[in-house]
């Protein structure tokens, strides 16, 4: 599998954490989210619009984020999200989840080294 293929993989399967972390602190919007993901992790997590907007629209539909559109210029309406209480617990929920599942594999990850001698 190619490198690009394998991180994919692992951006989408924790983007929506991310997502969530960053709008736990303040609200945003999307482009402002993608900016930070990019600056915060050093380039490393770089979401591409195409990715992010779904994420975000799932999120508003699931009742976890709401967004205030407010008119910037003459045409332009920029949607801002912020958390709602239901996406403060589901944020905890994954959270948790993924603090669980990295455990587990650093645990595997550390006993594979072990078994071969690192």
């Amino acid at each position: 599998m190619q490198q690009e293929t394998l991180q994919s993989h692992f951006k989408r399967g924790v983007a929506t954490l991310c997502i969530l972390s960053l709008l736990s602190e303040r609200e945003m919007y999307g482009y402002e989210i993608a900016q930070a993901l990019d600056s915060i992790s050093g380039g490393r997590f770089i979401l591409p619009e195409g990715t992010l907007y779904p994420i975000l629209y799932r999120l508003e539909d699931d009742g976890y984020l709401d967004a205030t559109r407010i008119r910037v210029g003459k045409r332009m309406t920029r949607v801002y999200y912020q958390i709602s209480e239901n996406g403060q617990k589901y944020y905890a929920t994954l959270l948790e989840d993924y603090n669980s599942i990295h455990t587990g594999v650093q645990l595997i990850l550390t006993h594979g080294n072990e078994v071969n001698g690192k």
